[in-house]
Order: structure tokens, then C-alpha cells, then sequence
């Protein structure tokens, strides 16, 4: 997912160095653009970053989904949560990124052409944009409609969807575990009160020899703790996305819809300046995730620190899926049959 976000806005970067940073403008004013960036434009500038984007919406609903089977029913973990099941939702989620992009590659082709200026004498290179076969045959209004659809329902409209209702159900979870936990500590602290000293207390010695032991049951509410605080701060992450996310979805549909029904309600200038803030916001919002994904999880802190220095971590307790989180899970199922039996 992070690698996503971060090319959904690296991509275009070759194309802005040239032209803003290495003066390609100027060569484009005196004799256009070469043949390389007019075909590569379209591909860094459009369908590359949107491709990234829409991987990344659905990287960020299936590791909500994921958490919810984790918080909320843990019985289905070790059936959809291994790591080989994670590899092949994240092969599918790429894969359908790229399809869902393909009619708009196969729509138009861009052509360099060396044109006569005969004001300058001098010859110009003109980048002709054409369409293929694939919008004549299905027809230019019928083809915008499905294409421009198909991306409003399952790039914003689902993503969205989903994403709010597995974050309440994030914060139920998590509220009702905070109240549970609550109530546990209550009864506790209320029977350790109402109960008189049994005499193996009195005895120093036992007593010092009990103390002195491990306590195994000590770690439990460290895990469950953290496994809390990363639930948080996926929660803390959906939020943010969701904020930056709905409004650049209520852009995108209203820039649908006054294409589509070619009714141009609202101006088309200040639509084109809301779709540069869609895109400002999504690009802006990806540095912000990774200050939450530093600030709130030490794990994620660690492997950064452990990338940037070489040096390897202490390892961690791990089961045949190589998952903490499952070991937690079923820690936490242990924890609770025994309490019902």
C-alpha cells in the first residue's frame, strides 16, 4: 500500500523535471515536444497515477476488512488471513487496477508529427492525440458513460462505502472492548478488596518465592494493548483517507455528470480548479499516513529504523503463518475459553 501511495505521485515526476525544472517548456514553445514525451505524457500525467490511486483505495479497504476479521471474528482468521491468501488479494487488487484502466489506454494513441511553420521556416513537432477503433465501434458518448461509471462505482463510491462501515464496526469493536475490559477491572479491584487475608499471604516467605516467579499472564494485556493501538491507528488512517477521499469523489462524480448528461450546471473553470484540488488533496494526504504510521505503531518505527540502518531486529514470537497478530488472536480465543469453562 505504501508503495502505491508513494507512486501515485513519483510517477509524474519525470515529466515535471523535464519541462519545469530542466526548461522543456522552452523546447516545447520552439519546437514542440519530441516523440518520447508525446507518447509518454498521457501514461505518467493520467493512467499511471490513477492506476496507483485505485490500488491504493483497495489495499486500504481489504488491510480494514482484514483487521475487522481479526478484532471482530477471530475463529476466521487462520482461514482468510495467512500471508499466501494476503499475496493473492494483493495480485488481484493490481490486476484489476491495471483492467480497469485499459479501455482508456486502447481509447486514444498519440501520434508525433513534423509539421512546416512557414512563418518560422523552420519544421515543429506536433503531438496529435486520435481514437482507435474501440470508441468508434462502441460509440464515443456510450463508451465515456460506461468507462466514467464503472469508475465512479468501484473507485470511490464502493471504496468509500465499505471503508465507513468497516470503521464503525472498528469502533464498536473497540469501544465495547474498552468497556468489557473496564467492567473486568472493577470486579477485580471490588473482590480483591472484599476478600480477607487467607493465611498463605501472611507467610513472607511464600509469598516472596510467588512474587519472584514469572509471570506469564503479564504479556497477554501488553499484546492485546497493542493490538488495540494498531487497531486505532488504522482507524486514525481510514479517517484521514475518507476525508481527503469523499471530497475528490464528489468532484470526480460531479465532473461525470456534467460530461455525461452534458448539462454544464457549474462552471467547467471552477470544475477544472476542484479537480486540481482532488488531486492536491490525494497527493497531500499520503505524507500525513506515514506521520501516523511512525507516530502510532513502534513495529512500523522499527522495520523504518531497520531499513535505514542495516541493523536486524530482535526476533519476534511467530506462528507457521509468520503473523503476531493470529498468535495474539488466538491467545485472546485460549483467554476466553477458559474463562467459560
Amino acid at each position: 500500500m505504501a508503495v502505491s501511495e508513494l507512486l501515485t505521485g513519483l510517477c509524474v515526476m519525470p515529466w515535471f523535471m523535464y519541462y519545469f525544472t530542466l526548461s522543456g517548456f522552452e523546447a516545447d514553445i520552439k519546437y514542440g515536444l519530441s516523440s518520447f514525451w508525446c507518447n509518454a505524457v498521457p501514461y505518467m500525467a493520467a493512467v499511471l497515477p490513477s492506476i496507483f490511486h485505485t490500488t491504493a483505495i483497495w489495499l486500504t479497504v481489504y488491510l480494514a476488512i482484514q483487521r475487522y476479521v481479526y478484532i471482530c471474528v477471530p475463529t476466521l482468521v487462520r482461514r482468510f488471513c495467512t500471508i499466501q491468501r494476503s499475496k493473492q488479494v494483493i495480485f488481484s487488487i493490481c490486476i484489476a487496477s491495471v483492467l480497469m484502466y485499459i479501455p482508456d489506454v486502447l481509447a486514444f494513441e498519440n501520434l508525433s508529427l513534423d509539421v512546416m511553420d512557414h512563418r518560422k521556416n523552420a519544421t515543429r513537432h506536433m503531438c496529435y492525440r486520435r481514437q482507435t477503433w474501440l470508441p468508434k465501434a462502441i460509440g464515443l458518448d456510450l463508451f465515456y458513460n460506461l468507462t466514467f461509471c464503472a469508475q465512479t462505482v468501484f473507485v470511490h463510491l464502493i471504496p468509500c462505502a465499505m471503508l465507513v462501515v468497516f470503521t464503525w464496526k472498528l469502533v464498536r469493536a473497540i469501544q465495547l472492548a474498552d468497556k468489557r475490559h473496564a467492567s473486568l477491572l472493577s470486579k477485580s479491584a471490588r473482590r480483591k478488596f472484599s476478600e480477607p487475608p487467607s493465611a498463605e499471604s501472611l507467610m513472607p516467605e511464600r509469598n516472596y518465592s510467588r512474587n519472584m516467579k514469572p509471570r506469564e499472564s503479564v504479556s497477554e494485556p501488553k499484546r492485546a494493548q497493542g493490538l488495540k493501538q494498531n487497531t486505532r491507528m488504522l482507524i486514525v488512517v481510514i479517517v484521514l483517507f475518507l476525508v481527503t477521499e469523499i471530497p475528490a469523489a464528489l468532484i470526480f462524480i460531479i465532473h461525470v455528470l456534467s460530461v455525461s448528461l452534458k448539462s454544464y450546471v457549474i462552471n467547467y473553470q471552477l470544475l477544472n480548479v476542484l479537480l486540481i484540488v482532488r488531486n492536491v488533496l490525494i497527493v497531500i494526504s499520503y505524507p500525513f499516513r506515514f506521520a501516523i504510521y511512525c507516530g502510532m505503531s513502534q513495529q512500523f518505527r522499527d522495520v523504518v529504523r531497520q531499513m535505514f540502518t542495516g541493523k536486524l531486529l530482535p526476533r519476534i514470537v511467530h506462528d507457521k503463518d509468520n503473523s503476531t497478530t493470529m498468535a495474539l488472536v488466538q491467545t485472546t480465543m485460549d483467554r476466553e475459553s477458559d474463562e467459560k469453562r
